[in-house]
């Protein structure tokens, strides 16, 4: 198998798993893609020319941590293409655009214990650049994006017209859902979107040595702030969130209305990208970056 999309929900990846997403399958009863069996808390589908799997990790470190050791070990992909929603975190990102990132960072624990010399990074390099004191330190590290498939990406992006940014992106704990926040997120650690999963899905790729690239689409700009139902809703890659938003929904129809229209943009953003990089001489076409 050679490329494989990674997300956190069904949501992120529903305009790719429908029927008709690929039109050299387009039936009217038969859909491109299958469901396989996967680990607990997961998802996993492939499409029929079996050359592109999908996983739906859920949300956070410990179920992406659990599903990208199946993906690695199971499926062998060539490529991983982690996908998915994100905040953005500089007013110049508009809801749709795609953030490919240059780099990757984890900030851990909750907004009250982050300051600016929280971000996990190497620190400069000793006298003695060979110590052990020094190799320890390497686990802090930051994540680079792997070249080539960002040149890959980049390009593809550009010959087809969609809004990007090539920038430093950040994973925390939890869902950032307030505008001030977000804000300073961007303007003291330089990033510009904010996750919870694309930081743990280029880990597991890069010490696998497999090529990873996050891409992430807009859901909510800087400046907003999402309703607060967005924070309860489980984890899951699907399933258990319709009955909440419903209910919130009566007593907040234009919160609900504003937020599922802005994952429907998103959620369009990621299938268009998807289909430009796994067509006719993709990466799904064994195409090397």
């Amino acid at each position: 198998m050679t490329l494989a999309l990674v997300a956190a929900r069904k949501e992120e990846l529903a305009a790719v798993l429908r029927i008709g997403a690929w039109p050299p399958w387009r039936r009217r009863s038969e859909s491109a893609w299958r469901q396989r069996r996967a680990p607990e808390g997961a998802l996993a589908f492939q499409r029929r020319d079996h050359m592109v799997a999908a996983i739906l990790t859920g949300a956070g470190r410990e179920q992406t941590e659990r599903a990208m050791s199946w993906l690695l070990e199971s499926e062998k992909p060539e490529s991983i293409l982690s996908l998915g929603f994100a905040g953005a975190c500089t007013p110049n990102l508009d809801i749709g655009d795609l953030v490919l990132a240059t780099s990757l960072h984890h900030i851990a624990g909750n907004p009250f214990d982050w300051d600016p010399d929280s971000l996990e990074r190497a620190p400069e390099s000793p006298e003695f650049p060979e110590s052990p004191e020094f190799r320890e330190s390497k686990k802090y590290e930051d994540l680079t994006a792997d070249g080539n498939m960002l040149e890959y990406v980049r390009t593809a992006v550009e010959m087809n017209g969609i809004d990007f940014m090539s920038s430093p992106t950040l994973t925390v704990d939890s869902l950032v859902r307030t505008s001030g926040l977000s804000a300073w997120l961007g303007e003291t650690y330089g990033v510009s979107s904010v996750d919870r999963e694309s930081y743990w899905v280029s880990t597991a790729a890069a010490s696998a040595g497999v090529p990873c690239l996050s891409v992430r689409s807009i859901a909510y700009s800087v400046n907003e702030t999402l309703p607060e139902i967005a924070t309860q809703l489980p984890d899951t890659p699907s399933g258990g969130r319709f009955a909440p938003v419903l209910r919130h929904g009566a007593r907040h129809p234009r919160d609900v209305w504003r937020y599922i229209r802005a994952l429907r943009t998103a959620r369009n953003a990621v299938a268009t990208l998807t289909a430009v990089l796994t067509g006719n001489g993709g990466l799904a076409d064994g195409t090397k970056p």
